[in-house]
């Protein structure tokens, strides 16, 4: 069975679409954990009217938390063997559950699958997982070893070994943000768009870390990536991702310096726990350094940041003093884009009037690619 758990904070407008898409999966043997985390709209209303609707579908209630907590509670009530996160503001194709299930698949710790981002012009979604380019539906199978491609075959997948190698591979590409293939479309930073075997999370209790508000995902998934013995990445698009301006990730946070300290304790305690700091040190400082840039342009010079000018300054001075930040920033000339190097370089040089307007520009350029 495969366990779909979908935290609910506010999502009325897309939660009804969120939920039939799990309901009109071809594969049925599945149940839905509705996580509400103290919703103030109509979003436990829905909740519950599916719940008399379709008996696979269970509501767990609790005061906002968080959607740590939400995910967490998911775990532990969850009777599957698969994991699957959906956020109640997205939805997945009708097959998504089916290829999971397929007998092929159940030797692996962990199914990586392709995704879209729903634009903000991108009319009826409807239609949307059907109108994915057939191109991005093909069936090649791309096997890494040793760092060679390989095509070939009708297979869907691309299997990982347990070896060192290959671990370090996939972790580099999480910490980079970069893609497996170059026609993939994941995302090795989030939980979306995969399905995890529940033994593994129960067995090294891996859980969403409830202190953070950002980066969360990032700590779990790395967690497990450390832990699994196997896992696939399946050429397919089975995900739609809902743009948001009011996200956690996109709307500005007065604790976003705060938070992303508390996720860098949390990413280099798994590191070096894990063992494998040191062979991939390069890939974690550029993973800070994106971090810093994101802490500077959704953080401190959000253009919805009602703090001051100065009171903005004294806080780039504060980061100064933070011995992570200043170690990354030695990589800063060799990783990275151009644009990111240029936004650090400035504030390094504590010309802190450049960088924020640096960091405005790159949020209104941010903002505008996500419309077209």
């Amino acid at each position: 069975m495969i366990s779909v758990i979908i935290p609910v904070y506010n999502t009325e407008k897309y939660l009804d679409r969120c939920i039939r898409s799990v309901l009109n999966s071809t594969y049925k043997d599945f149940e839905v954990l509705l996580i509400d985390d103290g919703s103030v709209d109509g979003s436990l209303e829905i909740c519950r009217a599916y719940c008399r609707l379709d008996r696979r579908v269970r509501l767990l209630t609790q005061k906002h938390r968080g959607v740590s907590e939400a995910r967490n509670r998911g775990i532990q009530e969850s009777r599957g063997e698969w994991l699957v996160f959906v956020d109640s503001d997205d939805f997945i194709s009708e097959d998504f559950l089916d290829l999971i299930a397929q007998k092929k698949h159940q030797s692996c710790n962990l199914l990586i699958f392709d995704f879209l981002r729903r634009k903000k012009r991108a009319g009826n979604t409807a239609d949307l997982m059907q109108a994915v380019p057939a191109q991005n539906i093909c069936t090649y199978s791309y096997i890494l070893s040793d760092g060679v491609h390989h095509k070939g075959g009708i297979d869907h997948g691309m299997p990982f070994g347990h070896g060192k190698k290959e671990r370090l591979r996939l972790l580099g590409h999480l910490l980079n943000g970069t893609q497996l293939t170059g026609t993939s479309n994941i995302s090795l930073l989030s939980p979306w768009a995969k399905a995890y075997k529940k033994s593994v999370a129960e067995q090294y209790a891996i859980r969403f870390p409830e202190d953070l508000a950002i980066g969360e995902d990032q700590i779990f998934n790395i967690e497990y990536l450390l832990h699994m013995q196997s896992c696939m990445y399946i050429h397919k698009t089975v995900y739609c991702l809902e743009l948001r301006p009011d996200s956690a990730s996109h709307g500005f946070s007065p604790g976003y310096l705060p938070n992303d300290l508390r996720y860098q304790r949390h990413l280099k305690s798994r590191l070096l726990k894990g063992g494998i700091f040191r062979y991939i040190e390069k890939s974690y400082y550029n993973r800070v350094l994106s971090c810093m840039a994101d802490v500077l342009i959704r953080g401190i010079f959000h253009p919805h940041s009602p703090r001051t000018r100065y009171e903005n300054y004294r806080l780039c001075r504060m980061m100064h003093r933070f011995p992570i930040y200043r170690r990354a920033l030695r990589y800063n000339k060799s990783t990275g884009i151009l644009p990111r190097r240029v936004l650090l370089f400035c504030f390094r040089i504590k010309c802190f009037c450049l960088a924020a307007l640096l960091a405005k520009a790159s949020y209104r350029i941010l903002e505008y690619r996500e419309e077209l």
